[in-house]
């Protein structure tokens, strides 16, 4: 092949896995969470980790010095290696980018700073094996009688599209780290008048999410009648619950950046914002679920409408 046909090759078979790892990621979620969820840091149906993989270890076993094609031992264990290798190096990139953890294995024996673990480092060898000696030769069958004409303009337009993706996710996970800090300080302002309210009304401290219903911050305003600076304490109590929750509806509503990538990493961490980060998720959850009893009320006053006018 012509160094122009192994780049175009190599392209292809880089968008092809990316776009099966994502399938795969999606249908180990919707298995576990029974949910369909878009994985992966892009909002393309691509996970760039998978491409990435396979293309490197399908040219790590070409090069490999030996007789006939490479046995199962060996491409379990390049592939274990390479995988994990490539699995540490994004992890820790995307870190250092993103301040955030965006998978974390913490919770699993041998665990590597969070970003690899024995445990799937031994599953990516075994669907290293699965790939090369399964797979990849039927795709590559059904793939031979793509040529030039056909290979460069596909890579040329997926490449256009992949290069969107990557601007336009990066922007959603800066802005995901933004969110949060906004939402932090948000939240010790919050927590400041709650601290204020717990003086004045002498009771236990309410923390800021509890504030954050809407019916429990007015039977706590209204037990502030005939009290000190009760005016002033109801009006920065109430602003202060506002601007919060205005905050967390923009997150919510953000389909494509914050609450895209809050479904897709269910074991993000952040380091720096870990309280509001969980307190985050429970609130977009909150969200949801009024969401969706406000719409199937609406649905119910359909059906009982219909069913008054037949």
């Amino acid at each position: 092949m012509t160094p122009l046909e192994i780049a175009a090759r190599t392209l292809y078979w880089f968008f092809l896995y990316g776009i099966l790892g994502w399938c795969v990621e999606v249908i180990y979620a919707a298995i576990r969470e029974h949910r369909l969820v878009n994985r992966g840091f892009l909002c393309g149906p691509i996970c760039p980790i998978y491409g990435f993989g396979m293309v490197g270890l399908l040219h790590c076993i070409r090069r490999l010095p030996a007789d006939g094609e490479p046995g199962v031992v060996t491409v379990f264990v390049v592939g274990m290696a390479l995988t994990t290798a490539i699995e540490l190096v994004g992890g820790w990139v995307l870190f250092r980018l993103y301040h955030i953890r965006w998978w974390d294995y913490s919770h699993l024996k041998g665990n590597l700073g969070g970003y690899i673990c024995p445990q799937f480092s031994l599953l990516w060898g075994l669907g290293s094996v699965i790939m090369v000696k399964f797979v990849h030769p039927l795709l590559a069958g059904i793939s031979a009688p793509l040529t030039l004409r056909v290979l460069l303009p596909l890579d040329g337009v997926l490449l256009v599209f992949f290069l969107v993706d990557v601007g336009v996710s990066s922007a959603a996970a800066i802005g995901l780290n933004k969110r949060l800090k906004e939402i932090d300080e948000l939240r010790a302002r919050l927590r400041i008048s709650s601290n204020k309210l717990t003086e004045v009304l002498g009771t236990g401290a309410m923390t800021a999410d509890t504030l954050l219903d809407e019916q429990k911050l007015q039977l706590a305003l209204a037990r502030l009648e005939s009290r000190d600076n009760a005016d002033a304490l109801r009006a920065e109590l109430t602003a202060r619950a506002d601007a919060l929750r205005t905050k967390l509806h923009a997150a919510y509503h953000d389909r494509m950046g914050t609450r895209r990538l809050l479904r897709a990493f269910p074991k993000m961490q952040s380091p720096r914002y870990a309280e509001t980060l969980a307190s985050t998720r429970t609130a977009l959850r909150h969200l949801r679920q009024l969401a969706r009893n406000a719409q199937t009320a609406a649905k119910e006053a359909a059906d009982k409408l219909r069913r008054g006018e037949s």
